[in-house]
């Protein structure tokens, strides 16, 4: 009986395990961010600790991802377990006194490390109480990867807890911790590829304070940065298990400008895969975003000279080159990297794209396009 009851026990784990989406790619960066509560805390969280482990090892081994941020990190131990088990990355954990870290987990076969550190230092009460922004930079191994090299910042923003006028103060704290992050940002140029992933303990539509418009606001007015995972927002999803907001995000600065895959985002569900989730291994669920990382060259493109010109578009959409009319050219359009995005009617291009610079051909030559 015994031996009966393990393998139909084994036939289940193996069909759980199958409904685990492999989410890898070799011609996309794959991101995920989660926050596994108070993983390893014998105190707090779920209360099987290896059976929290051994669930998050499951998700993060099937989903197959190169960049996987995680919060709420709370025993070393336990971190170091999930290292060992999941024998596909390297690994890097915040190293302040605050008992929930941050961490980030990254391909060995794809990126290697440059350097890990805390920032903001002089902020600690913004971020958290101590929780301050973890910065990791990799470089890829692979030379066919355009994202060459990488910054990311896994952040744990302060949570809406507590008395109505503590939820305020907390408000505010997030409030001025995005502008903070923001600006530190923004001090590396356009130029620079990276990524702000994890908890932002609030949402970007509107803020989970009733009556409060969102803190990151400035996020979302800045062109230079794309919230991957808004859609989500969009569309009423929700990354915890108790609350109907969206408050864990992927958002790509301006160097990934352009990559983002549209509308690749989601939520994944755990729920669906592992019985008892939200009990025995977070109230979170991982949320997932994907980028082009495929370094494709211009071709014939590349080989032509780059003609001198002044391109602009004006009010009514219509394209004009050193002051002549070129709306009903034919034309093809490509991204700064080379990719082919349009061919046809210069009238008809639409910019779905955040970039701002483009390449456009019109019969032999070749144009740069600046803010169109």
């Amino acid at each position: 009986m015994r031996v009966i009851i393990f393998i139909i026990s084994i036939l289940f784990i193996g069909i759980t395990n199958s409904q685990i989406p492999n989410l890898d790619r070799s011609d996309r960066l794959d991101v995920l961010t989660w926050n596994i509560e108070w993983f390893g805390d014998a105190n707090n969280g779920p209360l099987n600790e290896q059976t929290q482990l051994n669930n998050a090892v499951n998700i993060i081994n099937s989903t197959n991802c190169d960049i996987i941020g995680l919060c709420e990190i709370s025993s070393i131990s336990y971190w170091n377990s999930l290292l060992n088990s999941c024998s596909n990355y390297s690994g890097v954990i915040s190293t302040w006194s605050q008992t929930q870290k941050t961490a980030l987990l990254f391909k060995k076969s794809e990126y290697k490390l440059v350097y890990s550190k805390h920032i903001l230092d002089n902020y600690e009460y913004e971020f958290g109480g101590g929780r301050l922004p973890l910065e990791v930079c990799l470089v890829s191994n692979n030379k066919n990867n355009s994202i060459d090299t990488l910054r990311v910042w896994v952040i744990h923003m302060k949570a809406n807890t507590g008395s109505s006028s503590s939820k305020i103060t907390a408000y505010n704290r997030r409030y001025d911790a995005s502008i903070l992050l923001k600006s530190h940002l923004a001090s590396f140029g356009s130029d620079n590829k990276g990524l702000v992933i994890g908890d932002w303990n609030d949402d970007f539509d509107q803020s989970i304070l009733s009556g409060y418009n969102t803190p990151y606001g400035n996020w979302l007015k800045d062109t230079n940065f794309t919230v991957a995972t808004y859609s989500l927002t969009v569309n009423g999803d929700r990354s915890t298990a108790g609350y109907p907001n969206m408050i864990d995000h992927i958002v790509a600065n301006a160097g990934l400008k352009g990559t983002c895959v549209i509308d690749s985002s989601s939520v994944l569900y755990a729920n669906n895969w592992i019985s008892g989730f939200s009990n025995n291994t977070s109230d979170h669920y991982p949320v997932y975003a994907k980028f082009r990382n495929e370094r494709k060259p211009i071709n014939t493109v590349s080989t032509l000279k780059k003609s001198q010109g002044s391109i602009y578009r004006d009010q009514s959409g219509r394209w004009f080159l050193n002051g002549n009319d070129i709306s009903n050219c034919i034309a093809s359009i490509y991204l700064i990297d080379g990719r082919k995005i349009y061919s046809g009617k210069i009238e008809k291009f639409e910019n779905r794209y955040g970039n701002q610079v483009f390449l456009l051909k019109i019969s032999d030559k070749i144009y740069r396009i600046i803010k169109i």
